[in-house]
């Protein structure tokens, strides 16, 4: 099962609306059937049952409200595959409660519960089969045990309305699954189009860093480390996805800057120095008439993420809180991996080097508490190391595109 990422947003916001339908819905028919002189056990059964399976599928799908985007496939998977459940089980619910209509009611309320079953069916197809295609396991045991019912049950039906509702069942069926298959191509191709989309901003963030450093997987490091202390520190996910697309061109403004200063082998000059922190103003100037999300994110990082906490950095001389949140995040990202990096011109420090120097320097060059948040998400942000050189891949993306 691969489910995209529109359609995990579209699973999360219609799972929500239907549970609220659902629950309307079982206290309007419970008051409608015990007006009919339904016994109180059927309406003691359908009750129960159905708060029941609206509870647990709120319990199943409550963790993917707040962090869906970080869920990983094999969640998700087990996730869905509980839901399929419940939704198997909620099928079989209506189908007994619809069988208890036709064999013991009224005609008129009858053919009510047949409109009331062609609109869940309608539903059902069109929003389930979109995602998950298991109308077969909602739609069928409902009104095929309604079917089944008319034909062989109920002595007060006849052929007609059987007739009728064998037709209007075929047509809805076949119109319901032509919509779900044009729905499901819309997923693809927005996914596809978003996919494509954050692919060129971490080709243009590696080409910020590709000539001055062997390779653009720190950029990608960056801002997984980015997305991850952004979590930490309280960001929305969408903020923190958007920041782990934006992070990788912090270092755009480098384009801008001469192979003379930028690959010089040894120190640089006074003058060198304020020529090569010009390219925090360069990337801004060229991100700042975008109108992207991540773009205008993008913007920021590059003009401050040399800010330092106690005001020495550059350009601006920023200090503490002044310091915009996302360019203090990506500097601590920045830094780290940096140090910890293996470069022609410098050897790797160990990880343990690399802490000692953001604490050091918490509160001088960092955010403190952030630099403390940041550790404590270390391991996560070298096994994400790992996973980029393995180049483990379940889509053919790059794996940074897999987050989301």
């Amino acid at each position: 099962m691969n489910i995209r990422p529109s359609q995990l947003a579209h699973i999360v916001s219609q799972t929500a609306q239907g549970i609220i339908g659902q629950f309307m819905v079982i206290l309007l028919m419970t008051l409608l059937l015990q007006k009919s002189g339904f016994s109180g056990r059927t309406l003691f059964i359908w009750d129960v049952c159905g708060i029941t399976l609206l509870i647990h599928r709120y319990l199943n799908f409550r963790p993917l409200h707040r962090n869906a985007g970080s869920k990983d496939q094999r969640y998700i998977e087990q996730r869905i595959l509980r839901y399929n459940v419940n939704v198997f089980f909620m099928g079989l619910l209506w189908a007994f409660l619809f069988a208890q209509i036709i064999l013991y009611s009224s005609k008129e309320l009858q053919y009510f519960s047949i409109a009331v079953a062609y609109g869940f069916a309608g539903a059902s197809i069109a929003t389930l089969g979109t995602i998950f295609r298991v109308y077969i396991s909602f739609v069928f045991p409902m009104l095929g045990a309604l079917i089944a019912v008319f034909y062989f049950q109920s002595a007060s039906a006849d052929s007609v309305a059987a007739l009728i509702m064998l037709v209007g069942l075929g047509y809805m069926l076949y119109t319901a699954y032509k919509y779900s298959s044009h729905f499901q191509l819309m997923h693809e191709k927005t996914d596809r189009l978003r996919e494509s989309e954050m692919e060129a901003l971490v080709c243009l963030g590696k080409a910020g860093e590709y000539r001055d450093a062997d390779t653009g997987d720190h950029v990608l490091r960056v801002g997984y480390a980015s997305y991850l202390l952004a979590k930490a520190a309280g960001f929305a996910e969408q903020d923190a996805e958007t920041l782990m697309y934006a992070s990788p061109l912090h270092d755009l403004g480098k384009i801008g800057i001469p192979d003379s200063i930028l690959r010089k082998p040894g120190k640089l000059t006074e003058e060198e120095h304020l020529a090569m922190n010009k390219h925090t103003r360069i990337g801004a100037a060229i991100l700042k008439h975008s109108q992207s999300r991540v773009m205008k994110m993008a913007m920021i990082v590059a003009l401050s993420h040399h800010e330092k906490w106690d005001g020495s950095g550059f350009p601006d001389g920023l200090s503490g809180e002044a310091i915009p949140i996302e360019g203090r995040i990506v500097a601590i990202c920045d830094v780290f991996d940096a140090l910890v990096s293996c470069r022609p011109y410098k050897e790797c420090w160990a990880d343990a080097e690399a802490i000692d120097f953001l604490r050091q320097n918490a509160s001088k060059q960092f955010d403190p508490r952030l630099v403390e948040l940041f550790i404590q998400n270390i391991p996560k942000i070298k096994e994400f190391s790992l996973r980029l050189e393995k180049h483990e891949s379940a889509t053919g993306l790059h794996p940074i595109i897999q987050l989301i």
